[in-house]
């Protein structure tokens, strides 16, 4: 049963993707900054940092995520779509605003092939890893649950027996 989702928890879920993003992006600039300094605007300050606008640009794509997840992901707005239709529509529409905001933003050269292989490829990593954690959570979760009601079960028919035994003295 899911419970009734507030403000707070999407707000939430827009810090939890900004502040991963933005450590991914810290470890890129330490690795790759001074070399990416002069083809891409996300590492303008090279290895020093990640620029203020940079990171606002990443925070307003993060809220966009967040949103996107809303809409694919709740019963408010599409009602009846199975979960594989909706997380394949939720990933090519994260791919469709990550390639917008290129465009709008100029993180890297749209004829360079190479960036966009990389980009691409960087994608792929992140979706690969952010579905592996998904599902190791998802399966902890069962687990935990599958104990708290085999626990209920048991002191169900605990008290079952209690009761019976009280019943025949």
């Amino acid at each position: 049963m899911e419970q009734k989702k507030t403000i707070f928890d999407y707000i939430g879920q827009v810090f939890t993707t900004f502040g991963i993003t933005i450590g991914i992006l810290t470890v890129f600039c330490v690795l790759f900054g001074d070399e990416a300094r002069t083809v891409s605007t996300i590492f303008s300050l090279g290895g020093e940092g990640i620029a203020l606008r940079t990171i606002l640009q990443f925070f307003i794509t993060s809220v966009f995520i967040t949103l996107l997840r809303f809409l694919f992901f709740t019963d408010t707005v599409i009602r009846r779509m199975a979960v594989p239709l909706r997380a394949g529509g939720m990933v090519a529409s994260i791919l469709l605003l990550l390639c917008g905001m290129n465009l709008l933003c100029n993180w890297f050269p749209v004829t360079m092939w190479r960036a966009w292989l990389m980009f691409f490829l960087s994608f792929a990593v992140s979706f690969i890893i952010s579905v592996a954690v998904t599902t190791l959570r998802e399966r902890l979760e069962n687990r935990r649950m599958e104990e708290a009601l085999e626990r209920i079960i048991r002191e169900s028919r605990e008290q079952e027996q209690r009761s019976d035994t009280e019943e025949q003295a």
